[in-house]
């Protein structure tokens, strides 16, 4: 019997994508607002809740309450946007098990959301295995397919487990570099469960996701008054990580002067609020994550060398997938069985050798949609090649090589389709300067689903901003730095 997750959101698009994104491992209920939630609660108790903060009839916090109030011991993940953290932290106060801010990729919050129905023995007591546990044949008595939730038992990936076990019963701060996509938390969630810390929840933070004028209050908190809108005092991201462990996400990103604040919060093992004179002590363990090249931006001057060597203590490097290109059909035939019994059963020769020869600059997570992708267009019992993306077929997203009428229908209506949405997506981005909210609004999408589609095309928005400069950005003002470190 599959988990019950109740999902509340004001957006029908967002609930029409968590059924489908979830759907194959959970019965999913859905519920449009904070009454609809509530009745729901009432007529059965779900497994896991994930609900949105902000709906037309009150918050998600109301929700959280009245589940509390049943004494369900569900996991309760909120969906909240960048500016409302504080409240979200709240929330964490008063028993939700995690939070994810928008856009969020759907692939994460669908792994998130797995693993606290694991946490709360409830994937385990069903018959069906989960995801997960869904693995290629079993390898040789000397290798390992799988550390925790990293797969994989090419060499380097075997390295990298040993690197784990050795680190993780430690407190030494880790750096872990890797690219895009090659899965840097999944690495640092392995560093904390196994860590003597795993008795409290990750607390993660992206770095680069958050306004520069925010981050600050966010990582270290701030005191009543300390700026406009600071009515109350507030803890920061160190506080609420006290007796855990602390993930910086893109740490390379990080203004100059909030890396002083952070070399000193390292050094010292306390923190201090913004607008607060005092120090207040701190037992975190740090876990830094980045794609950025560190040294480099150290002998560029963008990244304090003081601060580097704090982190350069145990460093950890996630390899990219075309260096590791044998654990290329493991890592598929995985995606594929955690889609659920629906749908094809395997890869035929020519997919998987075409999966193989291709060098997956978006590394796992493109991989994964490539899979997820073939297995809806697929119509057969395997998938075939004619069903992967055109770019693992050799065709070129804009013209194929060859003249349509030498392919097959399939591929002729893949081409048109790729290279039109290509070609939409940069003409609304030009028309708007890179402004993906109002890109998003033109093209009728909500903005999480206009992000992927940017991702899956490689396109970024920056692209077509009008000032795409270094330097830093205009922003609001930032609240008062300290002393010294201006």
């Amino acid at each position: 019997m599959k988990p019950l997750v109740l999902v509340v959101d004001d957006k029908p698009n967002l609930l029409s994508l968590m059924v489908k994104v979830l759907g194959a491992d959970a019965e999913v209920v859905t519920a449009r607002c904070v009454q609809e939630a509530l009745a729901a609660l009432r007529s059965r108790a779900p497994d896991a809740v994930v609900c949105d903060l902000r709906m037309p009839d009150g918050d998600g916090l109301a929700v959280l309450r009245a589940l509390r109030a049943t004494e369900s011991p569900a996991p309760f993940i909120l969906m909240t946007a960048y500016g409302t953290v504080p409240t979200a932290v709240q929330a964490m106060r008063e028993g939700a098990w995690d939070y994810v801010t928008k856009p969020f990729d759907p692939d994460d919050l669908r792994a998130l959301v797995l693993r606290a129905l694991r946490e709360a023995r409830v994937l385990q007591n069903n018959t069906a295995p989960a995801p997960e546990a869904l693995a290629a044949p079993a390898p040789a008595p000397a290798e390992r397919d799988r550390l925790g939730r990293l797969l994989g038992r090419s060499p380097a990936m075997q390295g990298l487990y040993r690197m784990i076990e050795r680190v993780a019963p430690t407190d030494a701060t880790v750096l872990v570099l890797g690219e895009t996509g090659t899965g840097k938390e999944l690495v640092a969630r392995e560093l904390h469960e196994r860590s003597p810390r795993a008795g409290r929840s990750l607390v993660a933070v992206n770095c680069a996701a958050i306004p520069a004028s925010l981050i600050e209050s966010e990582l270290f908190g701030y005191v009543r008054g300390a700026f406009t809108g600071a009515s109350a005092d507030r803890a920061g991201l160190f506080e609420e990580a006290h007796g855990s462990s602390l993930l910086l996400d893109e740490v390379g990103e990080l203004r100059f002067p909030l890396q002083a604040r952070l070399t000193r919060a390292l050094e010292e093992r306390a923190v201090r609020r913004v607008g607060d004179p005092r120090e207040r002590k701190v037992d975190v363990r740090l876990i830094a994550a980045t794609h950025r090249d560190l040294p480099a931006l150290v002998r560029d001057g963008a990244f304090r060398q003081d601060l580097w060597y704090r982190l350069n203590v145990c460093v950890l490097t996630v390899p990219p997938l075309r260096e590791r290109r044998e654990d290329v059909p493991l890592l598929a035939h995985h995606f594929l069985a955690s889609l659920g019994p629906r749908g094809p059963s395997g890869f035929a020769p020519g997919a998987l050798a075409a999966l193989a020869e291709h060098d997956w600059p978006g590394n796992v997570r493109e991989l994964r949609s490539a899979v997820e992708r073939a297995a809806i267009l697929e119509e057969g019992d395997r998938i075939t090649a004619a069903s992967l993306p055109p770019e693992l077929r050799g065709l070129a997203p804009a013209e194929g090589p060859r003249p349509l009428a030498e392919m097959t229908y399939r591929e002729a209506v893949d081409v048109a389709r790729e290279a039109a949405t290509r070609r939409y997506l940069e003409a609304v981005l030009a028309r708007h300067r890179g402004n993906v909210t109002a890109a998003a609004a033109l093209a009728g999408v909500e903005r999480e689903s206009f992000h992927r589609l940017l991702r899956r095309h490689g396109l970024r928005a920056d692209a077509w901003r009008e000032e795409p400069s270094p330097g830093p950005r205009a922003e609001p003002p930032a609240p008062p730095e300290e002393d010294g470190e201006r």
